[in-house]
């Protein structure tokens, strides 16, 4: 039995929390380490030195027994590298993630850059688009979806996979995971229909086929580490991305402070991805009992790690809610931490990187006219990011 969590009776995955989620995570810090929200029968972790911690004790905060917070979803998507535990899980990340290598990324560089320019060249002419839909999106769908390689008929389908993917992690009786599931059916049936005469050659999903055919991977693991590169390889890229955007927007001294110097382009990332990055948080379960201060809880408990609450955690991080692009920020959790960090990082902040790059020289500042948040059990950006860029005279 758990010992001295307190209950916080709030519903976090209601509309208006999940479009304003930080208070309630003040809430839940200011209670107590680890929390329980009745609703959910949840536990919740969200400060910065104990969300580090589990994130880097993948040995007693086990990700094998899936990281959503339902068990249709666990039992679902069961073998990707997300849902598996160390050593098989650094195997598999190590095939998975071969596409994402420091080489593959510095051949992909200059067309990345060259996409940017020409892509941040023609809205600046514009003047007045929308971030969320028309900046954003383009280098993921652009050229990610191409170097996965799936057949073309099911491209178009990818956004709305990927965000019903990030849905279905909530819990069980939330409209919007229920909603997710048939969503998710048609995702996993095109990934069986994918097979390795339909996919693109030398694709990453190629790849994952001639890993089983050198017996790395059994065959008929290809389907769900697929799904590796269907869902986090696109939403949390673009959201990140407008959420930079939408910062420099709300903070046009920090743009000022980038123009003058470039060089805090990697930085800025950080401190963006800190205040907003994209992922909220993934559930862990344990191995074995754990305590905290005067809390326990048992082998088996499933618990919400926060990453989105530690982020933004007032002991860790001072003057927390502040956005600033000389804070030292490389300890973010935004990208995860310990050996389920993001395996797309760095192909993201590559593409964030030529975006800003692209717009450093060319904006002087934005002006922000209207922003609508997504609704997501797991993902927080914008639907709509309405802004002028003036451009450099």
């Amino acid at each position: 039995m758990a010992v001295n969590i307190p209950d916080v009776d709030v519903d976090v995955f209601a509309p208006e929390a999940l479009a304003n989620p930080f208070e309630n995570y003040r809430i839940f810090r200011d209670t107590a380490p680890i929390v329980r929200l009745p609703k959910y029968d949840l536990y919740v972790m969200s400060r910065f030195a104990d969300v580090q911690a589990a994130l880097k004790n993948n040995a007693l905060f086990s990700s094998g027994s899936g990281v959503a917070m339902n068990d249709l979803m666990n039992k679902a998507i069961m073998g990707s590298t997300l849902f598996t535990d160390a050593p098989y899980h650094s195997e598999l990340r190590s095939i998975v993630s071969r596409p994402l290598a420091p080489a593959r990324l510095a051949e992909l560089r200059q067309r990345l850059y060259s996409l940017a320019e020409e892509l941040v060249e023609s809205l600046v002419a514009k003047g007045d688009f929308d971030a969320a839909a028309e900046l954003a999106p383009f280098l993921p769908v652009t050229v990610v979806s191409e170097l996965v390689g799936l057949p073309e008929e099911g491209r178009e389908r990818m956004l709305i996979w990927a965000s019903a993917v990030f849905n279905s992690f909530g819990p069980r009786g939330v409209e919007r995971t229920e909603a997710a599931f048939p969503i998710m059916e048609e995702m996993v049936t095109y990934a069986r229909s994918c097979t390795a005469d339909r996919v693109k050659p030398g694709s990453w999903v190629a790849k994952l086929y001639e890993a089983a055919e050198a017996g790395e991977l059994r065959p008929e693991q290809v389907g769900p580490v697929m799904g590796d590169y269907l869902g986090p390889s696109l939403d949390t890229t673009i959201l990140a991305t407008g959420s930079m955007i939408a910062l420099f927007a709300q903070h046009p001294d920090q743009w000022d402070k980038l123009r003058a110097s470039p060089s805090q382009i990697p930085n800025a990332i950080n401190e963006a991805m800190r205040l907003e990055g994209p992922a909220q948080g993934f559930t862990r379960v344990l191995t074995d009992d754990f305590s905290v201060e005067d809390q326990r809880l048992n082998k088996g408990d499933r618990v919400l790690i926060l990453f989105a609450s530690a982020n933004r955690d007032e002991r860790h991080w001072e003057d927390p809610e502040r956005f600033d692009i000389t804070r030292r920020a490389a300890e973010q959790v935004g990208f995860g931490h310990g050996i389920h960090m993001c395996m797309g990082a760095n192909l993201a902040r590559l593409e964030m990187s030529a975006i800003l790059s692209a717009l450093i020289p060319r904006v002087e500042r934005f002006e922000l006219h209207d922003a609508e948040r997504i609704l997501n059990n797991v993902l927080r950006g914008y639907k709509s990011l309405k802004l002028t860029a003036h451009a450099v005279k």
